[in-house]
């Protein structure tokens, strides 16, 4: 099966550039114990054999494919309504799929199946089947299409011979349930994917309305925000250290535990150069005064134009009045130099992007975030910057 896979991805190299990439940015793993074909999440894209082994390559493609684009539409990592239960987010996702894409060779679901309004979001359909569940409507039957049960007969797929239609429910229940098992919502993702979709000039099967409608779903979504939301817990992981003296959660004390040192240091950045307005500064400085409320305890700050102008001043607290200084020329390379020779955890640079690209060494642990200072900033200079970290942007209206 994972060569079956392997295939899919090759002809989508080419066929399909922006499902090629986003199925790039995941591990392929098996999972004999989950009750759906594919789902995706935390990086990964999980398939169980027995649902797939009866299938023909064309609806294996397919299901692959609808992972893919619910990817793309970021319901694994971002979107998850309050209140919804977790079944309804994963029929929902099918749903906003076969809404929206109608080249499958598979059923899937689509409003009509629920007599619900076609053209709407993915959390408006969430909603109505939750309500619907709550309510024991329709909803509470979900559904046996191939994308979130498999309308195809294949190993475990079938039903156990349960055939009383409260069993048949709750097995079509427990399949959604899975299917959004993974999610969980993850800001830095989300800027790999907006990359994606911010590059691709070729959509493949997905052209026309639907690449608009990802596109301009996305717009609102790559904002320094929720990445700084996620750059703590991004720098807490990378602190994980085995240990003796704690026991493994699966097999005891015969393979080492793991704890986290939760003691996390942070360089903030912020261009002073010429070329930065007062207005961009007031807000690079808001941006630094949020990070207190993303759960950072202490903040080391600086600020360079050509170099570094200022002696780091480590805060434990917003900053109430700051006097700006340099506004000269702009170098990245000695923000770069002191956050490595600081032993930073992560940087975050406050820029306009307009200076050469710095060096920095391959073997590095210090984690980069690049916030630019308004939309053509980041559409500029985001292509080199992804290569160094991360890349995101505020806006100054």
């Amino acid at each position: 099966m994972r060569d079956k896979i392997t295939n899919i991805l090759e002809h989508w190299f080419l066929q399909e550039p922006p499902l090629f990439q986003v199925m790039c940015l995941h591990s392929v793993h098996e999972n004999r114990n989950m009750n759906c074909p594919f789902r995706c999440g935390q990086g990964r894209i999980e398939y169980n054999p027995d649902y797939l082994e009866n299938l023909s390559d064309a609806a294996i493609e397919d299901l692959l494919k609808v992972e893919a684009i619910r990817i793309l539409l970021m319901h694994p990592y971002d979107r998850k309504p309050d209140g919804c239960s977790q079944a309804s987010m994963g029929l929902a996702s099918n749903i906003t799929v076969g809404d929206n894409y109608n080249r499958l060779r598979i059923n899937i679901e689509t409003p009509k199946d629920f007599q619900m309004e076609k053209g709407k979001p993915y959390e408006f359909y969430a909603r109505q089947l939750t309500s619907m569940e709550m309510s024991g409507g329709q909803g509470t039957e979900y559904s046996d299409k191939a994308a979130g049960g498999v309308g195809q007969s294949g190993g475990n797929a079938q039903s156990g011979g349960e055939d009383s239609p409260s069993a048949d429910r709750e097995s079509n229940r427990q399949k959604f349930e899975d299917l959004a098992g993974l999610w969980e919502e993850d800001p830095m993702f989300l800027i790999q994917i907006g990359d994606v979709i911010d590059k691709t000039q070729d959509w493949g099967s997905l052209g026309g309305k639907f690449a608009e409608k990802i596109k301009a779903s996305t717009k609102a979504k790559i904002d320094w925000r929720k990445v700084m939301a996620g750059f703590r817990a991004s720098i807490l992981s990378s602190k994980r250290q085995l240990t003796r003296m704690k026991p493994n959660r699966r097999t005891g004390f015969q393979n080492m535990g793991s704890v986290r040192k939760f003691t996390t240091r942070l360089l903030v950045a912020v261009d002073t150069s010429g070329s930065i307005s007062s207005k961009a500064l007031s807000y690079f400085f808001g941006v630094i005064n949020s990070a207190f409320r993303y759960g950072f305890e202490t903040i080391d700050v600086i600020q360079f134009d050509c170099g570094v102008r200022a002696e780091a001043k480590s805060l434990k607290k917003a900053m109430q009045n700051v006097i700006a200084v340099g506004r000269g020329g702009t170098s990245f390379q000695e923000p770069v130099d002191f956050a490595i020779e600081g032993k930073y955890d992560g940087l975050v640079m406050l820029t306009d992007g307009f200076a050469e690209q710095p060096k920095i060494p391959p073997c590095t642990p210090l984690k980069i975030i690049w916030v630019c200072d308004c939309q053509a900033s980041y559409e500029i200079n985001r292509e080199w910057m992804s290569k160094l970290g991360r890349v995101c942007k505020i806006d100054l209206a």
